[in-house]
């Protein structure tokens, strides 16, 4: 997902033509000013510095692409000073300078305003990718749509493709990965230039990596770098080695038959497939053949899971499993009836997973027509296992962090501030609005503000 390539799409030009043509309108609008307000030995150097400042942001470089762009106060200019900024994570400034763009009128007061607004449509559409790494991806995910459709309407078919990336990863991040996933394959059947095409294939890397489709992600990425290899771009390829990384360093632990092991990606995958009763205590669900039971809501019952699985292929003591599922010191006559009960709710869950709490003469075993895997954490402490869940790159609020990492609101707030305060998550909004997201996610927006304009 990209900021808006300031080229044109038309295939009957290359988009580098269209950023030159578009720089020598300005120079014409400026030529025929009157003397009095024009001198014409300035025009020159400062087109030509926009038309390096373009090809700089096409390469990643934003810091050269802002120093030739320089303090120009043009449309374009304004564009790539906030395409720039972008790249280098100041949103703030990137949003002052973009919203300066969408606020001129027509024509400029200094003669070098676009015709037909197009230049303001493409820093719309930036101010919405910076509106979706800061916000609710909700209405990010609206204006990225008209965005999209304004753009294609204005004959730049190139960057309506980088705004429906946009959406893309808007849907990614309210949890429709088959919407997102159809987006992408729709932008990727269309004919692209490599550079969106390797963005397209960071799309689908991120899509695989949220649906634990890890050797899916690999194969994308492998399909990114060969995009690259037309166009390189060091934003994209840093994306590319980032997302690489995230696919083997190791994310949790995995508890099967009494051994614990460290589990990166592929692992998770593996034991995600089905083969295996999957009890998952970092997204909170249980997985056997192609069922999956969410519980983040039901702890209770998820706890007793969780610890009948940790046992499993043995057994727990009743008291044993009362005193770890309610937290009770000293298990009592009431935790006992209350534990057959909630034993009876979870034998009823689990059900579909061919698989059932069986009593023993001492307490409960798992019984399961698979074997049994326990997914957890890296760390058993609340601040790993809400980082691990912030992983997903959503925008979370705190009561859902602590329905899905099983805690209270107040220890998830407690841990969140750690995070904020360590640099390991980000707080946006206000209020009821508050949300948290983890910086630097693979394809965190403000890493995509690509500004990209193919070179001559």
């Amino acid at each position: 997902m990209g900021a808006p390539a300031l080229g044109s799409a038309r295939r009957s030009r290359s988009p580098a033509a269209a950023l030159r043509d578009e720089v020598s309108c300005d120079e014409q609008r400026a030529r025929d000013k009157s003397a009095s307000s024009f001198d014409p030995a300035d025009v020159s150097p400062r087109a030509s510095a926009l038309v390096d400042a373009g090809r700089a942001l096409a390469s990643g470089d934003a810091l050269r692409a802002l120093g030739l762009v320089g303090r120009v106060e043009s449309a374009l200019g304004l564009t790539l000073r906030g395409i720039a900024y972008a790249q280098l994570g100041d949103l703030e400034e990137a949003r002052r300078a973009l919203e300066r763009v969408v606020a001129l009128p027509a024509a400029a007061p200094d003669g070098q305003g676009d015709d037909g607004g197009l230049t303001r449509a493409r820093a719309r559409a930036a101010l919405v990718e910076i509106a979706l790494s800061s916000g609710d991806p909700a209405p990010a995910a609206r204006a990225a749509k008209a965005s999209a459709e304004e753009l294609e309407r204005a004959g730049d078919g190139r960057n309506a493709a980088m705004q429906r990336l946009v959406l893309a990863r808007a849907e990614v991040l309210l949890g429709r990965l088959g919407e997102a996933r159809r987006i992408v394959e729709a932008v990727l059947a269309t004919n692209l230039d490599a550079d969106i095409r390797a963005v397209a294939s960071l799309a689908q890397a991120e899509i695989a990596i949220r649906a634990v489709a890890t050797t899916d992600a690999r194969a994308a990425l492998v399909r990114a770098r060969r995009s690259l290899e037309g166009a390189p771009n060091q934003l994209l390829a840093r994306a590319v080695v980032a997302l690489e990384e995230e696919l083997s360093l190791p994310v949790a632990r995995v508890v099967r038959r009494g051994v614990v092991r460290e589990a990166d990606l592929f692992a998770i995958e593996a034991f995600s497939r089905g083969e295996v009763l999957l009890v998952d205590a970092c997204r909170r669900v249980a997985i056997a053949g192609r069922v999956t039971i969410p519980l983040a809501r039901r702890s209770v019952l998820f706890a007793l899971l969780m610890e009948l699985a940790r046992a499993w292929p043995a057994g727990l003591a009743r008291d044993e499993l009362a005193s770890r599922a309610f937290g009770a010191r000293r298990v009592n006559a009431s935790h006992r009836a209350r534990l057959r009960v909630e034993i009876g709710r979870l034998r009823k869950v689990l059900a579909e997973l061919a698989a059932e709490p069986t009593a023993t003469a001492e307490g409960y075993q798992l019984s399961s027509e698979r074997d049994v895997a326990l997914l957890l954490p890296p760390s058993d402490d609340e601040a790993a296992r809400i980082a691990l869940l912030l992983g997903d790159g959503a925008a979370w609020s705190a009561q859902g962090l602590a329905e899905h990492a099983g805690v209270s609101k107040s220890t998830a707030q407690r841990a969140l501030g750690a995070l904020v305060k360590s640099g390991g998550a980000i707080r946006t909004g206000s209020g009821k609005d508050v949300r948290y997201t983890r910086p630097g996610t693979p394809i965190a927006s403000r890493m995509l503000l690509l500004g990209l304009v193919p070179r001559t």
